[in-house]
This record gives C-alpha cells, sequence and structure tokens, in this order.
C-alpha cells in the first residue's frame, strides 16, 4: 500500500511541476518566437541598406533587384499579406536609396524598373503564400497531435477509471489525468450523493498529506456547485476574483493557493451527477469553445466509466449480500449445532463487512427481569467495552427503537437533540438502529455506527432490518430447540418412568425407580415419595433420592396429615408450589435438607383416593414453575395407576387372552381340517354311484320316443349331474394327500394375471372395474399352481356375485419386510360380509347368498393351511370387505 501512495503522490507532484514548467515555457517561448521572426528580415533589410552603394557602383541599377532578399523573408515569416506589404515598402526603399545615392539613374530605374518592380511584388506574395501554406500543414498537424493527445490522455484516464483500485487511488489518477489534458495547475474531484443533496470533497492534487473523503460541501453555500448542479453542464469561469464562493469553502480555504481561473466538469450519466471535477488556474485564462467541448466529452467518457464501475461496485455488493445472507441461512439451518451465540456474532459480523463505513456493531437483547438492554454480541468493539454498552429501556436510540418498533438513523449526533447536551463522550457521528421483532414484540436491536457524517442509507437500513430478521430466527429457533428439548426430555422422562412403572413388580422398586428418574432427568435437589398409612393416616416415606432420601428411610420419616407443605397437599388434595419456602407459612424445616428454597407437592391419586405424595426440593427461589407441576402430576397420576393395578395382573391378562385366541384358531383349523377330510371320504363315495347315473342318463337320452319336454328336463338333469361330478372332483383334488414334491416355485403376480385374463369378460359385463398393484420385489414361493389360482378366483368371485351391479375389485401384493412370508389381500366396495356370519365366514356351508353351496372359502381356507399359510376376512371401515392372504416363501414341511 505504501507503494502505491507513494506512486501516486508522484504523480501527482509530477501533474503539478508540469503545469508550472507549461506556464513558464509559455512565456519564454513567445518572447523567443517573436525576435527569431524579426530579427532575419531586419538584418538583410539593414545589410541591404549598408551595402546598397556599393551594390550599385559596380552592377549598374540592376543591383536593386536584392531587395527581393528580406522581402522573400519577410512574406516566408508573416505570410502573403504581409509579403505584399514589404514588396511595396522595398520599391519605396529603392526610390529612396536611389535619389538618395544614385540620382542619375533614378531616371532610369523609373522607365526601367517596373519589371523588377512588378517581380518584387510577386516574390514577396509567393513566399508569403508559400509560408501560409506550410504553416496551414503545420497547425493541421499540431491540431491533429493534440487530438491525438486528447484521446491517448482521454483513454488513460478511462482506463485508470476502469482499474479495480481503491477509489481514493482512482479518483487521485482521474483527476491527475484530467489536469495533465486540460494543461490546468490544480485538480479537485467533488463527490455528489443526489439523495442526500450533498456534495464532499474527495481529492486533490494540492496537499498529498491530507485526506478529503467525507468533507462536506453544502451547495446552499456554494453558489459555484449549486450552478453545476442545477444547469448540469460545464462551467468555465475566466476570472475567480468575483466568483470565490467555492474556494472560500471549508476545505478550500485550508488549501492556501492561488487560482484565477477554473474549470468545472459535471460527470453525467443519463441525466444523473456522479461527480464534479474542478480545474484551477494559478493565471487568467479565457477558455476557448474548444477546451469546454473537450472537457464535456472527456466528463461523458469518464463518467460512462464511473458508471460501469458504479454498476460493477454494486452487482458485487449485491452479490456479496447475498452470499452473506445466503451464508447466515445456512448458519441458520445449523444452528442446533452451532450454537446461538456463533449465528448472531455472525450477524453483526456480517453487518460490519457488508456496511461500509461501519465501526462499531452492537446487537442488543432485553432482559425482561431487570428490563435492561443486554449487548449480546458485538464487533469492532474490545470485549472489555462490552458492560459499557447496557442501557436501561427507553434510555438511548437503542431503547426508543425498542418501544416504537422502527428504525432510526441519525446522520450527525452532533447536532440531534437527542444528543445535545450529553456527558457522556461518544466515539462515532452517525448510527442507525433497527429493531429485533419476534411475535409483533421487539425483543432486542441491532445498530451500526460511524464516524463519518451521513454515513449510511435507505439500502444500508434495509440491509440492518434484514439481518434483524435473521437475529430474529436465529433466536426462535434457539427458543423452539430450548422448548422441544424441554419437552423431549419431558417425555422421556415420562416415558421411562412409564416404562420402569410397567416393567416393576414390586411397590418399592417402582418408587426408587421414579425417584431416580426424576432426579437425574430434569436435575432437583431431592425428590421423595410418601405413601400413606392407612391404619394412622400418616404419610411414610417410601424412598428419598441420594444419601438425604436413604438416611430419611432409615429414620422411618413420616408426616401427620396437615404437617408441612407436603401435608398441606395431603389435606387439600391439591398440589401445591411455594416458590419462596420461607413465605410459606405450612413450611417446616428439615435439618437434612437445609437448602430448600422452593418446594412442589403433588398428591398421587386413584379413583379419587390418595394413595401417597411426590415431593419435590429446590435450592433456588421460583425455580419450580407451572412446567412443573404439570409434568410431576402426569408422574403421579401413573403412579396412581401403577399401585392400584399390578402390572403383574395386566400381564396374565394379556397372557391369557392371547392364549385363548391361540386354542380358538387351533380348534377352529381342526374343525376345518376334519370337515375337510369327511369332504374328501364323501366325495369319493359319492363318485362311483354319481358315475352310474351319469351312464344311465346318457343312455336314457338315446331311448326313442322321449318328448321334446322329457329331453330338455333329462339335459337339465345331466348338466346339474356334471356340475356335481366337477364340484366332486374338485373336493377329491382339494383333500387328496399332498407331497413335498408337489410343490413348485410359483409367482402370486403372475397366477393374478392369470385370473384376470380368464374373468375379464365377466367383469366387463358386470360394469366392474379391476386395479391391480403388484409389488415387483415379490419373490416366487413354493406352492401348488392350480390351487393357490383356484383360492384367488374363489375370491374374486364371490367378490363380483356381492357387487350386483357395478363397483370396484382391487388386488394387492406385498412382499413381508422379514422376508419369511408374501401377502396378498383381494378387496371390493360391495355391501361387506353380514356380521352375524363373520366369525365363521370360512366354516362349510356358512353362506348368504341365494345360490352356492358355501364351500368355497372353505376349500380355499383348506387350500391356504396346506401351503401353512394363514388366511383372514374383515369388512372394511368405508365399506366393502376385504380378504387377506399370508404364504410362507421357504419350504415347507408335508404332514
Amino acid at each position: 500500500m505504501s507503494n502505491e501512495t507513494g506512486n501516486r503522490e508522484s504523480l501527482i507532484m509530477r501533474s503539478v511541476r508540469d503545469g508550472e514548467i507549461r506556464t513558464r515555457a509559455k512565456q519564454v517561448g513567445f518572447s523567443r518566437q517573436f525576435w527569431m521572426r524579426i530579427l532575419p528580415v531586419l538584418g538583410t533589410t539593414i545589410l541591404y541598406i549598408a551595402l546598397f552603394q556599393s551594390i550599385i557602383n559596380r552592377v549598374g541599377p540592376v543591383g536593386a533587384a536584392l531587395i527581393t532578399i528580406p522581402v522573400a523573408l519577410a512574406g516566408w515569416v508573416w505570410g502573403s499579406k504581409t509579403g505584399l506589404v514589404a514588396s511595396l515598402f522595398g520599391i519605396l526603399l529603392n526610390t529612396a536609396l536611389l535619389i538618395a545615392f544614385e540620382e542619375n539613374n533614378l531616371n532610369l530605374w523609373i522607365s526601367i524598373g517596373w519589371p523588377g518592380n512588378l517581380m518584387l511584388i510577386l516574390v514577396g506574395y509567393i513566399s508569403g503564400r508559400l509560408s501560409d501554406t506550410i504553416n496551414q500543414f503545420k497547425l493541421a498537424e499540431a491540431s491533429l497531435r493534440s487530438r491525438e493527445r486528447y484521446l491517448t490522455l482521454l483513454k488513460m484516464a478511462t482506463s485508470s477509471t476502469l482499474n479495480l483500485k481503491p477509489p481514493g487511488d482512482r479518483y487521485y489518477d482521474l483527476i491527475t489525468h484530467f489536469v495533465n489534458l486540460l494543461v490546468a495547475d490544480y485538480g479537485y474531484y467533488i463527490g455528489w450523493d443526489a439523495k442526500q443533496n450533498r456534495a464532499a470533497l474527495i481529492a486533490s492534487t494540492v496537499s498529498i498529506e491530507q485526506q478529503f473523503s467525507g468533507v462536506s460541501l453544502e451547495p446552499d453555500k456554494s453558489a459555484f456547485i449549486k450552478r453545476i448542479v442545477q444547469t448540469k453542464s460545464t462551467v468555465a469561469v475566466d476570472d475567480m476574483l468575483n466568483s470565490q464562493d467555492i474556494f472560500n469553502s471549508p476545505p478550500f480555504t485550508i488549501l492556501a493557493h492561488p487560482v484565477q481561473s477554473a474549470l468545472a466538469i459535471p460527470l453525467m450519466a443519463r441525466d444523473d451527477i456522479l461527480g464534479i471535477i474542478i480545474l484551477a488556474y494559478k493565471e487568467p485564462r479565457n477558455f476557448t469553445a474548444e477546451e469546454i467541448n473537450q472537457a464535456e466529452q472527456g466528463g461523458q467518457q469518464v463518467a460512462l466509466a464511473l458508471r460501469s464501475i458504479q454498476q460493477e461496485h454494486k452487482i458485487e455488493k449485491q452479490l456479496l449480500q447475498t452470499t452473506t445472507l445466503s451464508n447466515v441461512e445456512h448458519v441458520l439451518s445449523r444452528s442446533e449445532r452451532v450454537g446461538v451465540d456463533a449465528v448472531l456474532q455472525l450477524i453483526v459480523d456480517s453487518a460490519m463487512e457488508l456496511i461500509p463505513k461501519t465501526k462499531h456493531v452492537v446487537l442488543h437483547l432485553l432482559d425482561e427481569e431487570h428490563q435492561t438492554l443486554i449487548p449480546r454480541s458485538v464487533a469492532g468493539l474490545a470485549e472489555g467495552h462490552r458492560s459499557k454498552l447496557n442501557m436501561r429501556l427507553g434510555k438511548g436510540v437503542a431503547g426508543q427503537v425498542l418501544e416504537t418498533g422502527k428504525t432510526i438513523y441519525i446522520p450527525d449526533i452532533r447536532v440531534d437533540p437527542r444528543f445535545i447536551g450529553q456527558t457522556l463522550p461518544i466515539s462515532y457521528r452517525s448510527i442507525l438502529v433497527a429493531p429485533i421483532r419476534s411475535d409483533e414484540r421487539c425483543i432486542g436491536t441491532i445498530s451500526i455506527h460511524s464516524d463519518d457524517i451521513g454515513a449510511f442509507d435507505a439500502d444500508d437500513a434495509s440491509l440492518l432490518e434484514a439481518l434483524g430478521i435473521k437475529a430474529t430466527i436465529a433466536l426462535e429457533n434457539a427458543g423452539l430447540l430450548d422448548a422441544t428439548k424441554q419437552a423431549l426430555r419431558e417425555s422421556n422422562a415420562l416415558y421411562r418412568i412409564n416404562q420402569k412403572m410397567i416393567e416393576s413388580l414390586e411397590p418399592q422398586q417402582l418408587f426408587k425407580d421414579v425417584v431416580n428418574l426424576l432426579q437425574k432427568i430434569f436435575g432437583y435437589y431431592h425428590v421423595q415419595i410418601y405413601v400413606v398409612d392407612s391404619n394412622t393416616g400418616d404419610f411414610v416415606l417410601q424412598y428419598g433420592s441420594g444419601e438425604i432420601g436413604k438416611t430419611l428411610k432409615e429414620q422411618e420419616h413420616r408426616l401427620p396429615a396437615g404437617e408441612g407443605i407436603a401435608g398441606f397437599t395431603a389435606e387439600t388434595g391439591a398440589p401445591f408450589i411455594a416458590t419462596d419456602v420461607n413465605d410459606t407459612l405450612s413450611f417446616v424445616h428439615n435439618s437434612l435438607l437445609p437448602d430448600t428454597k422452593s418446594e412442589l407437592t403433588v398428591p398421587i391419586k386413584s379413583e379419587g383416593r390418595i394413595l401417597g405424595l411426590i415431593d419435590i426440593h429446590q435450592v433456588k427461589t421460583a425455580s419450580l414453575t407451572e412446567k412443573d407441576l404439570k409434568l410431576v402430576s402426569a408422574v403421579a397420576d401413573q403412579l396412581g395407576v401403577a399401585l392400584q393395578k399390578a402390572g403383574l395382573y395386566k400381564d396374565l391378562q394379556e397372557s391369557l387372552q392371547h392364549e385363548k385366541a391361540i386354542r380358538n384358531q387351533l380348534v377352529q383349523n381342526e374343525r376345518l381340517a376334519v370337515m375337510g377330510r369327511l369332504l374328501a371320504s364323501v366325495s369319493h363315495e359319492l363318485n362311483n354311484p354319481l358315475q352310474a347315473i351319469q351312464n344311465a342318463l346318457f343312455l336314457l337320452k338315446e331311448e326313442k320316443g322321449i318328448s321334446s319336454q322329457g329331453k330338455h328336463d333329462l339335459d337339465i338333469v345331466l348338466a346339474e349331474a356334471e356340475r356335481m361330478a366337477h364340484m366332486i372332483e374338485q373336493l377329491r383334488v382339494t383333500y387328496r394327500p399332498i407331497q413335498a414334491e408337489d410343490f413348485n416355485p410359483i409367482q402370486i403376480n403372475n397366477i393374478v394375471e392369470d385370473v384376470y385374463a380368464l374373468v375379464s369378460t365377466h367383469l366387463r359385463h358386470n360394469n366392474i372395474s379391476f386395479e391391480f398393484q403388484p409389488d415387483p420385489t415379490l419373490p416366487e414361493i413354493p406352492g401348488l399352481v392350480n390351487q393357490i389360482r383356484q383360492v384367488i378366483l374363489n375370491i374374486i368371485m364371490n367378490a363380483v356375485e356381492a357387487m350386483k351391479e357395478s363397483g370396484q375389485l382391487c388386488v394387492t401384493t406385498k412382499y413381508g419386510e422379514d422376508g419369511s412370508e408374501v401377502f396378498l389381500s383381494i378387496s371390493d366396495n360391495g355391501p361387506g360380509i353380514d356380521p352375524s356370519i363373520l366369525p365363521n365366514i370360512f366354516e362349510a356351508f356358512i353362506t348368504n347368498k341365494e345360490s352356492g353351496t358355501g364351500l368355497g372359502l372353505t376349500i380355499s381356507h383348506d387350500i391356504v393351511l396346506k401351503h401353512q399359510g394363514r388366511i383372514t376376512a374383515e369388512n372394511n371401515p368405508e365399506g366393502g370387505a376385504t380378504i387377506k392372504i399370508w404364504l410362507p416363501t421357504k419350504g415347507m414341511e408335508i404332514q
């Protein structure tokens, strides 16, 4: 940084020296040029006059033609007009010399000298014309060089502006280039803030030791600046003696320097003034239209570069803000791990980074108990200053923001009535304070300070308010996290206590578990449980926490009803909290519990009868709250239930019920098995006579002389006989003994698809929609494909018959989580199964259909049992019925 500063100082000093050298060179050059022009003409003329007589004597009147030399020089030096004048002067000079020296040759000169005079006039004009032409070329070349210099310096100024460098260095380089561009002695850059109607001297080539940033120039006190702002055009002042307003402003009076002329160039971009460049001259100067035009063009070009830089900086600032806020959001999402203090510190550090000119950042939170704003996080201040930032509610700007809930900005505290007359030292000039709200209530503030006047703007206020919202989210998240943790601890405590109550078969173990868990999870000072003595009515200590509880137990500590807070609770039957036992008349001190400051007692009840008491002690006043009361009351309720109904009895009842259910299922399975064997035996015995009947019917059908009605009746009898034979064959196949080798790998999904293909036309005729939700991960299982197909077909046809007009049929398959079985469910939205037959739905001949044997579900049940599976039937809450089937995935043992 020191090298950059040295380079900038060298550049500025060189610019100042160059301006002084150019001024002196201009003065000296004009004098030297004048004499260099006039001396050759005067010399040759004087020499011609001195040698005139000698020349005439030698060559005669023709020698007067040498006057063309000084005439030609005069035309060459001063141009064609001067050449013509010089030629006439030469004619007169020759005439005068001939009269003076050669009177005899005068008549000859007059008679024959007119061609020489004509030639003299031509020589003077031609030499002058030639000189004019050459000078025009020189002027054009000089103009081109000047234009090239102008464009080069303007390009340098623009490039220097666009370079990524600190703003101070950029402005110093900019005015230095303009000093060189328009050959000025001094240069100033004045920044302009249109929002605040404020100008500030940013940089100058006059004094390199002094810092100018933030030095205000009020337009109302400077007609020069006011004129530029109003006209938005370049202002040239040839004589500053009567226009000293700007250089009488405070920063200029510090810089003592002579100024005779000035040129003010507004840097305009889309009718917006970005800044003003003022070029000052020590000597009076008349500014040409070309110079003013060049100044305006240069200002416009540089303004575009500045606007580009400003837009780039704005985009960078917005990107930085977005990145920083995103980082804050990311940290907020992890606030439960990093902690709320780390999040709040990140917020104040972000404000310090994102808002320029910020010196300090302070985040205050309200301490409602003491009605004080406490600094929670700070940036830019030493840790030792934190305690000095405490303030009472309503005091200071932060206190006012907390009361009003509105952002407050003070550009200059020295002129603000809230700070005038304040005796405490203040280390800043401007302050911006935004509220931190939660549930429409202010819980804190975030403040930024700066040493500069008017350091902040509306964008800074919006950003600070956004950071305040982030702080609110962090605090609310922390509050929710604490509440969630507390609720989780309470739920966990209640769950663990409940588990202990369920596990404990002995009351003393139950008391011990409850006391230890309450003290361990919630950190109570002392916990103890009393149980009422039915004979005396006293409350006898059953268990207490720690060594104190053990000692009290050994002493067989008891409380008569009405004695102490616990006795008072037993007498009233209502919970009681003593926030300060010293203020409670019923409190009785116990020498083993000297640190008790607050106490909570809750009765243990069952069916309106007090069984005991839970007594909690704490070492701080007001440390037991309604939350503790609710928690301990819930534990007391659970404990009362546990004492009234032993867990062993409950477990025994559940075991008996489970055993009864298994026994009923076994009886049902055995009944169905016996029925199956009976059906198989009967079907075998019926098959032979049925075949004889069928044969007789076929023979009878071939007889002649049977009436048409007889044939019709005979066809009906044959059809029914065939149906009966088919039914008997199904029973034989279903109930015949099965060998292990009969089972093959089958895919339930494929069987469902096959059945659907078989019944799809039937479903369509009955206006029934079919939905199949297969599990693609369903494995193959061992089974009999025909029998499983028969089960699915039976159930689907039963569902179709139940949905008489239309309906919806849904089949679902799933693979069990433990991988031991597959699941198949078939649901319909029909009227459901009659509740009167639902418990016995799988028994033979149980049906509520007008037609049918009632064997379909019985056969299906038996097939599932042969596959060592399970089948159930139930009615859906929304209507209809569901048949559920579980089939094992592994090989089975054939009985």
